[in-house]
């Protein structure tokens, strides 16, 4: 059985019958005042035919007023208890006020800076390099993508001393660039060439390549996806003979190869976008690209993990700037308030922070958006670091949601019960 917030129907049952007991005394006290009353008007014409009244006219008494005395059924309280207990369940279990409110300088500050993290993607961030898009619009790259592919390399384009002598002291099995390093396995690979490899070469990725990676300098092997989304791992024979050492050393061998290909001309590819050739769905463009096919030529137009440095300064920019503004109209803690109280305006305080975040974010998505349609549709235009930004908040703000808020709702009720009283006295 449900157990009731107020057992309502006890305290009924007795207000029931203390009713009853007034309804009762109420109606003997009618009747005796109705006796009195006619004994009076006896009297009254009495003491008229005797001669004895002061007026010929009768006394003036005020009627004593009907009173209805309703007798309350059980049936009417029962009923009275059920309608209080849904209107007090409902006050109760009520999410109203949970959410902080957020004031219209909020709402403004967090569309003003979403529209700057939207300026800076159409202004600075661009796109990796300049291009002829579709062979018909000329469309400059990042200033800033093209300073950092300048970092470790010499005056003639190679790479500068140290990473040279990194490439050369850290062979890996999962660096064969071209389809004769897979020997007799060559003719099972597709797309599977110099420009690509490092993309395809799971080892490669910055950061699933510390499992795929280190697996294939110890096993000698190389697990790579090609460009028809069939994947393969590939026993390479001149790297069958590792030593123990060499296994154990495996994940300083692994980082040092992985920054001796940063700044080479193709650079590394964005974490996780060698799965993307696993997308071979979709049509798009005049050459009905895949998603396999537009993430490969994204990569081979620079979109790699320097650019995507250059796209981290969007998100980064609007965390900053809204993590500064929060901070500056954050509202100080009462050091004498009780523990629970500065327990429920630190959980406040975060989702205030958070919905910021998501309309600033939501803003600066909505402007990449804008930006690609303002390139032609040049998917090298796409802002992934942006993208993932507002892809988290929104699972922020359905976590928030869906939390749990039995403690907030029993300090709120509290306050409330508090403030009535205050209001009593």
């Amino acid at each position: 059985m449900k157990k009731k917030i107020i057992d309502f129907d006890k305290e009924f049952t007795d207000i029931q019958s203390s009713l009853c007991d007034v309804s009762s005394k109420l109606r003997n006290a009618k009747e005796k005042s109705n006796l009195v009353s006619e004994e009076i008007i006896k009297l009254e014409k009495e003491l008229q035919e005797l001669g004895l009244s002061k007026s010929n006219s009768s006394f003036e008494w005020l009627d004593i007023k009907n009173i209805n005395h309703n007798h309350y059924s059980s049936e009417f309280f029962s009923n009275l208890s059920k309608d209080l207990e849904e209107q007090v369940t409902k006050e109760v279990n009520g999410n109203t006020n949970l959410l902080p409110a957020t004031t219209k300088l909020d709402y403004s500050v967090a569309l003003i800076i979403g529209t700057l993290g939207a300026v800076v993607d159409m202004l600075y961030v661009k796109i990796p390099s300049d291009i002829t898009y579709l062979n018909q619009y000329e469309q400059k790259g990042s200033k800033i993508t093209e300073w950092l592919k300048s970092l470790g390399i010499d005056e003639d384009g190679k790479l500068n001393h140290f990473f040279r002598q990194l490439e050369q002291t850290n062979k890996v099995s999962f660096d064969a660039s071209t389809k004769h390093g897979l020997g007799s396995y060559s003719e099972e690979v597709s797309g599977f060439y110099p420009k690509t490899h490092r993309l395809m070469s799971l080892g490669h990725d910055p950061f699933y390549g510390l499992i795929f990676g280190l697996l294939d300098i110890i096993n000698g092997n190389i697990t790579l996806i090609d460009s028809k989304g069939v994947i393969h791992n590939v026993s390479l024979e001149k790297f069958q003979d590792i030593t123990f050492e060499d296994k154990v050393f495996a994940p300083f061998v692994w980082i040092g190869h992985i920054l001796s290909d940063v700044c080479t001309k193709m650079g590394v590819p964005v974490p996780g976008w060698g799965f993307t050739q696993l997308l071979q769905f979709g049509s798009f463009g005049e050459n009905n690209r895949t998603f396999a096919d537009l993430a490969r030529y994204m990569y081979l137009e620079g979109y790699d993990l320097r650019h995507l440095v250059t796209m981290g300064i969007v998100p980064g920019i609007i965390d900053l700037c809204m993590r500064i503004y929060f901070k500056l109209t954050l509202a100080e803690s009462d050091a004498y308030s009780l523990l629970y109280q500065r327990n429920l305006k630190e959980v406040q305080d975060r989702i205030r922070l958070e919905k910021m975040l998501f309309i600033a974010h939501s803003v600066a998505t909505s402007g990449n958006v804008l930006k690609i349609i303002l390139y032609q549709g040049n998917p090298s235009a796409l802002n992934i670091s942006e993208v993932l930004a507002f892809v988290k908040q929104s699972v922020e703000m359905v976590r928030i949601q869906q939390r749990n808020t039995t403690g907030e709702k029993v300090i709120r009720n509290r306050q409330k019960i508090n403030d009535e009283w205050n209001n009593i006295k």
